[in-house]
Order: structure tokens, then sequence, then C-alpha cells
């Protein structure tokens, strides 16, 4: 029966209502002193999401015999399924179990709390880290300057970045894209030129990162340069570069490189994507140019709530208030209709 269990809840087409099963014939059995076997139960239930956080602490608790393997397995699992609140949960029981994280667990504790902003939870996870010896494991710090810049505290992100003895591209680029998102033009360019210095070349998510903290400040002529450096060095702009630069495009009514960029997205096959037809209906709008943002919008294949709603805005931006109220969106695009309303009223 024990082995008929444990090929039961290890097999790759488990489900819940197989879980379920399991966890009554455990019980049944009294089997639940088993550690492997609750912890692989467990672990099917995190990949469910099936557990709730009183339930949890409720297993955890009287979890007989865990060992750090068992929790491993339940936060990786909870990790994978971006269950990030269970991931902290399970994380805090280790200490009252008399167990400790190694550098392989931690680095999912931190991605939680930079998943959840829990920047207090974050530098107790650092703390734990500097005392144990994990502090200088790339990973674990690579983690930490994630963390950090996702709680907006880049000054404590740059610490442990000047200290890495040895700076990947992914590194350098969360670090370029932190200073970006935060408008901090100088020191993003300076860092890339650094990271240069150091025989790191950028790659497209190094790019990606200045265009989306710029075009988010509003630093829109800077956003433009870097793109069009980007272009001159060669990379091949993906969905997301052209959705960071369009809304830049689109303020600085530049309609000949948007126009460019359009070019682009036909040629590429990337007009499939939401993101990026909802960028370009925004950008032709800003520009005032109707004809071409109805060109767009016509040819789209499925329509998504955020591209109809950039179209309506647009057309109320050009003054077409009628024509803005004519589609019917449903409840989502009542802000869009909202806006055409009040300007016919003024």
């Amino acid at each position: 029966m024990f082995h008929a269990l444990s090929q039961c809840l290890t097999s790759p087409t488990a489900s819940l209502s197989h879980a379920r099963q399991a966890h009554a014939l455990i019980l049944r059995l009294n089997l639940f002193s088993d550690t492997h076997l609750t912890t692989t139960l467990l672990s099917l239930y995190a990949n469910a999401l099936s557990l709730s956080s009183p339930q949890l602490n409720l297993v955890l608790s009287h979890l007989p015999n865990p060992t750090l393997f068992s929790f491993s397995s339940l936060i990786h699992a909870f990790a994978r399924s971006a269950h990030f609140r269970h991931v902290l949960t399970a994380f805090s029981h280790l200490p009252t179990r008399g167990l400790a994280p190694d550098a392989f667990l931690l680095p999912s504790a931190i991605k939680a709390c930079a998943a959840r902003r829990a920047l207090s939870q974050g530098k107790q996870v650092h703390a734990f880290a500097s005392v144990s010896g994990f502090a200088s494991d790339s990973i674990v710090v690579s983690s930490l300057i994630h963390m950090y810049l996702k709680c907006d505290r880049i000054a404590d992100a740059r610490k442990l970045f000047d200290r890495m003895p040895e700076r990947d591209v992914v590194v350098w680029s969360a670090m370029i894209a932190g200073y970006s998102r935060l408008g901090l033009v100088f020191e993003a360019k300076e860092l890339f030129c650094e990271m240069r210095k150091e025989g790191v070349e950028p790659n497209l998510v190094s790019w990606n990162g200045m265009l989306a903290g710029f075009g988010n400040n509003g630093l829109y002529d800077e956003a433009g340069v870097t793109f069009r450096m980007m272009l001159l060095e060669g990379f091949w702009p993906d969905e997301s570069t052209v959705s960071c630069v369009l809304p830049a495009v689109g303020c600085l009514e530049d309609v000949v490189m948007g126009a460019q960029v359009h070019g682009y997205v036909i040629k590429q096959g990337l007009g499939c994507d939401g993101f990026v037809v909802s960028a370009m209906l925004d950008m032709y709008g800003k520009c005032g140019c109707v004809k071409e943002m109805s060109r767009v919008f016509d040819e789209v294949e499925e329509m998504e709530i955020g591209s109809l709603n950039a179209f309506l805005t647009g057309l109320s931006r050009n003054g077409m208030v009628d024509a803005a109220l004519e589609p019917d969106g449903g409840e989502t695009t009542f802000r869009s209709q909202y806006a055409s309303r009040k300007s016919e009223e003024l």
C-alpha cells in the first residue's frame, strides 16, 4: 500500500483528486508520520494551490520529523506556482523546526520577498545569509539585488552590486533598469558605459530596461535616443521593445519614427501581440493620425479590451466623440467613454 501511494503521488498525471484520495488513505492508515510520504503529498497540494494559509500552518506545525528536503520540496513547489505568500509561510516555519535554509533554498525565499515587496522579510533573509556565510554566493546575492530593486531600494542594491567579484549581464541589466525606472538617467547611462568597459556586452533586456524606465518617467527624448542607438548597434527590437518605445514616440508626436516602428512590426510579425497593438493605437492617437490608427484597429483579428480602450481614447483625443461612443466594449471601457463625454461637455 505504501508503494502504491508513493507512486500515485509522484505520477506526472497526479491531480488534485488523486491528492485528496491519497490524503484520505494516509490518514486512515495512520501513515502521516512518514515524512517522505507527507512531503510528497504537500508538494502535490502546493502545485495545485489548494491549501489556505491556516491549513498550511496547521500541516507544517504537525509535520513529523521534517527535514530540510521536506521544506525545500514544498517551498520550490509554491515558488514554481508563483504562490509567494505560501513560500514565506513555509520558510518562516524552518527555525521553529530546528532547520536552517541553504544556498539552494534562500533564492526562492528572496524571490518571494521581491514578488510581494516584503522589504522587512527580505532584510531578515539578507541578515541570515550574511551571518551564515551565504552572502558570497552569486545566486543569493543576485536574488537580493533583484529584491532590493523591486522594493525601490536602489542604494542597498548598489552596495551589493559593487561588492560582487563577478557580475554577469543579467545583474548589470537589472541595475540599469532599476536606475532607469526611477528616472536616474545619468546613473543608468554611466552604469551602461561601465558595463561595456568591463567587457560585458548589453543584451536586449539591458536596452528594454532603459527604454521602459525612461518612458515611464516622461523622459521621452532619452527613450528615443536610446532606441536609435540600439538599432545602430544591430539589436533587433522584440515585442517588449516596441511596447516600451511607442508611448514615448507618441508623446513626442514623432509620426515618422512611429511609422518606421509600425513597418518593423509588420515585417517581423509582431502585430499579434496585444501590448504592441495597444501601443501602436496609442501612438497614432497621440500623433493625431486617426486614419492610420483606424487601419491598425481594423486589422486586429482578436480584439482585446486594452486595444479597444486605446482606440476609443485615441478617437476621443482627436475630437471624434460620437465615434468613440459607438463601440460597445463593456464596463471596462467606461473610463474612455467617460472621458469622451467630459470632453463633449467642455
